[in-house]
């Protein structure tokens, strides 16, 4: 048994779960509590009273109880991917980390997959893909479920089958009070319908059991490169086309400062700055019209060179960004939605690019344009938690570089080009985008008032004490409507 060395709050929880504890339970001096508390944005620096590595639902519960009997604050890790740090707790907090936790059960015949609530997204994709299943979900395949799909979860499939927390068919979640719960649309819907958007505010969730697709193994790709000059002219015409586009199609931008060696760039662009726009045929891969679209959204401009291919989706698409978005480096992100891919709006995202490349900057990484609408948009606002379906195309800015000193000079030059585009945005903010310096923006993230009130009672009935606050936080509330 590890020595309490005196009654702190931190050494009275970590006494309580000796024992019974099946996981790890690591505080400073141990053996890989370094490793632990390392997570993928290297600005976060937080080192955790106690992180208790869970191994089962059981472990999770007897964190939430010792935590919340000790009055102290606890935070939930699963991947560890999000960019304000809110995955580990402060020096005198606990992590409840469930990063052994990573079982996939696939229920095929229902088309149902069971995810523990450590799992990355990688970890569904491989348990899926043999059974050409997918589940709707993120684009880098180290992010952690739980994160990406408590806030939203957008990716390459959410035009045709809508966002992650779209495709919630029950959770287990453990709540403030340490008793797990099973949640449906039938058992607690209101829990239900907070869950899908509203992020970690009302319990640890340890298992998802999600909604899939015949999707894969294989899928239809193409990719159009543009150097500068062409670039713009090809983006008016992605603008033009894109409103009109079929569910089944994914068209997306991506401006790369030094293109990656993926398999459909030719050697010699490999490390160039490049506009990227890449095209899915969300369907059958060998259906005629997946191979006439992605040949027509190929063509349009003057691109440098085109690349079309059937490729394995949860293997192979799924973890083309892994490389470019490692943990370790210093990441700074911002998003906004556009309602309309103007000229200008255009022209500043081009000349941020573009400036940046004749500049002496750090900055790595791309300014990505995910296309979105399809499914994703039809739901109704109040129907989920989730807020601001109704832009077609979101923006982020997914920036990184390798040094301390360089921080606040990169942060401004992603700052001023967000407030370059400002006037061409719509309103809303995605909540598991949102940076340090944003915080201000939590109710809009959530949709407005009236939707962060009816939040805010679901908060009060499962969370009265906010234990659940090392987050965008959602504070309880007494209001009607819940």
């Amino acid at each position: 048994m590890h020595s309490t060395e005196g009654t702190s709050p931190v050494a009275t929880v970590r006494a309580r779960l000796e024992g019974s504890f099946k996981g790890d339970l690591l505080g400073a001096g141990d053996a890989g509590y370094d490793d632990a508390r390392r997570i993928w944005n290297a600005m976060i620096d937080k080192r955790p009273g106690l992180i208790a590595r869970c191994a089962d639902r059981d472990d999770v519960v007897a964190v939430v109880n010792a935590a919340r009997e000790a009055g102290l604050p606890l935070s939930v890790r699963a991947g560890g991917h999000g960019i304000v740090g809110s995955a580990l707790a402060d020096e005198e907090g606990v992590t409840c980390d469930m990063s052994r936790m990573r079982g996939v059960e696939i229920d095929a015949d229902a088309k149902v997959v069971h995810v523990e609530g450590g799992c990355k997204l990688g970890d569904v994709d491989e348990a899926c893909a043999p059974h050409g299943l997918a589940v709707p979900a993120g684009i880098v395949s180290d992010t952690g479920v739980p994160g990406l799909a408590l806030g939203g979860g957008i990716g390459w499939l959410s035009r045709k089958h809508g966002l992650t927390c779209d495709n919630f068919v029950s959770l287990e979640v453990v709540t403030a009070a340490g008793e797990a719960i099973e949640v449906t649309e039938d058992s607690h819907p209101d829990l239900f319908w907070a869950l899908r958007g509203g992020g970690g505010n009302f319990g640890v969730v340890t298992r998802f059991s999600f909604q899939a697709y015949d999707f894969g193994p294989q899928m239809r790709f193409g990719a159009a490169l543009y150097h500068e000059a062409e670039a713009r002219e090809a983006l008016r015409e992605y603008a033009r086309i894109y409103p009109d586009l079929p569910d089944n199609v994914g068209w997306h931008v991506a401006m790369k400062r030094a293109m990656p060696p993926l398999p459909f760039v030719p050697e010699e662009l490999v490390g160039t700055p490049l506009v990227m726009l890449f095209c899915m045929w969300l369907d059958d891969p060998e259906a005629k019209e997946g191979e006439e679209w992605v040949a027509r959204l190929t063509a349009i401009g003057d691109p440098v060179a085109v690349g079309s291919a059937v490729i394995p989706f949860g293997m192979g698409m799924q973890r083309f960004l892994d490389a470019e978005f490692p943990d370790g480096l210093r990441n700074y992100t911002k998003e906004g939605h556009l309602e309309e891919l103007s000229e200008g709006a255009i022209d500043a995202l081009v000349d941020f690019w573009a400036d940046s490349l004749n500049s002496s900057t750090t900055i790595e990484g791309e300014l990505a344009i995910y296309g979105l609408g399809g499914v994703a948009r039809e739901v109704p606002e109040m129907d989920s938690a989730f807020s601001n379906r109704d832009s077609l195309w979101w923006i982020n800015w997914a920036n990184h570089w390798h040094e301390e000193a360089d921080d606040e000079a990169n942060m401004e030059i992603v700052r001023a080009s967000y407030r370059a585009v400002e006037p061409w945005l719509g309103k809303g903010v995605y909540v598991n985008m949102l940076n340090v310096d944003e915080l201000d923006r939590v109710v809009e993230a959530y949709g407005g008032p009236e939707k962060y009130e009816r939040l805010g009672a679901v908060k009060a009935k499962y969370d009265p004490t906010n234990l659940f606050r090392m987050n965008h936080n959602i504070k309880p509330t007494a209001a009607a409507g819940a």
